[in-house]
């Protein structure tokens, strides 16, 4: 890894930027203020004292999809100018950031051929920092393997699909088709993060794995009470580091979510605990446990943010906004919906 006074020339610079977008986070008495408006219109008004100025201003119909794209395209062009800038190692840390938004659409792309849904309308949903050369061209591929052969192969997160044990996806669940990227994903990033050594590695191979952690803990929640996947199946879905490791055998062999917290609540009761709370009702079990890491993963962004001189900076400020983005989209939608009572559920991110 680069001395911090060399870093402090290179990306020093980058990093101080970044930190002044901090600075910009949303705060607790403009959340108040958002959190009391009766209209997105009200909502618009308040948005325009803080650090999201007049993003609205071109905007004659206001909805949340409204607002949350506008705001996701700030962040994307916040983004894009930062990798624009940097150069080696960091343009390539800056690109992993944009795998996981890659995984993410083209999963959609999936998604969508198999429900004979109109793939160019999901495209024009996807993730602007995860479009990438030829990701219009899956809107025409009719399965997952003519979608690798004409394009994903040559694509930046074509290795993770090479990477796994089989190629053959299409008898697979979008499920396991997630888990097998996201693990190939998470995998690969971590390896490059210990090659750049010194800070970057410490901080961001923490938050790695707790990426990998929460993999595992989703993946087990979701699959558990699938038959017909083997315990030896699922374990290929979880990351080989994170904390979680040497239980690894124990979760894949769980078949029900009430044996999730039986196997942590030993060596990690931090873990057991987020299954504590309705364990045995289904779907709701688990977007409460989904709910807790999103959660706890806020507190493992600010720390990215928290030690100068290493890039995990660049990658909590990009998770803690994406997450601020989610807020907006939230109190529009309970606006909207006339839900108020609801509409502090969320998790600030300053």
């Amino acid at each position: 890894m680069r001395t911090s006074l060399n870093y402090n020339i290179r990306e020093g610079n980058l990093e101080a930027i970044v930190h002044g977008y901090r600075n910009g986070f949303i705060r607790a008495e403009e959340y108040n203020n958002l959190t009391q408006c009766d209209t997105l219109n009200d909502l618009k008004s308040q948005l325009q004292v803080t650090d999201y100025g007049n993003f609205l201003q071109n905007e004659s119909t206001l909805t949340s999809r409204v607002i949350s794209d506008r705001a996701t395209e700030r962040l994307t062009n916040e983004f894009r100018e930062l990798r624009g800038w940097s150069d080696q190692p960091l343009s390539k840390f800056l690109d992993f950031i944009t795998y996981d938004y890659m995984i993410s659409n083209v999963l959609k792309l999936i998604a969508a051929a198999r429900h004979n849904r109109d793939s160019l309308d999901i495209l024009y949903r996807c993730h602007p920092l995860g479009l990438f050369d030829g990701i219009a061209a899956l809107t025409a591929t009719g399965s997952v393997e003519e979608m690798f052969d004409t394009v994903l192969i040559d694509c930046p997160i074509g290795a993770f699909f090479e990477s796994a044990a089989q190629r053959d996806f299409d008898s697979q669940s979008i499920e396991y088709i997630r888990g097998v990227l996201q693990k190939n994903y998470l995998e690969a990033f971590y390896d490059f993060v210990l090659e750049l050594g010194g800070d970057t590695a410490l901080v961001m191979g923490r938050a790695l794995s707790f990426e990998a952690d929460r993999l595992v803990l989703g993946v087990t929640a979701n699959t558990c009470t699938m038959k017909d996947l083997l315990p030896e199946d699922r374990k290929k879905l979880f990351p080989n580091f994170g904390t979680l490791v040497d239980v690894h055998d124990e979760l894949a062999a769980v078949n029900e979510p009430s044996q999730i917290p039986e196997r942590l609540k030993a060596s990690f009761p931090e873990y057991a605990e987020l299954f504590d709370d309705g364990r045995n009702v289904g779907d709701s079990a688990k977007k409460s446990v989904e709910k807790k890491l999103a959660e706890r993963a806020i507190a493992v962004y600010r720390d990215c943010m928290g030690t100068q001189f290493q890039f995990g900076v660049f990658y909590g400020w990009v998770k803690l906004k994406e997450a601020e983005i989610g807020n907006l989209m939230w109190i529009s939608e309970c606006i909207t919906q006339n839900m108020k009572s609801r509409v502090h559920e969320f998790t600030p991110v300053a």
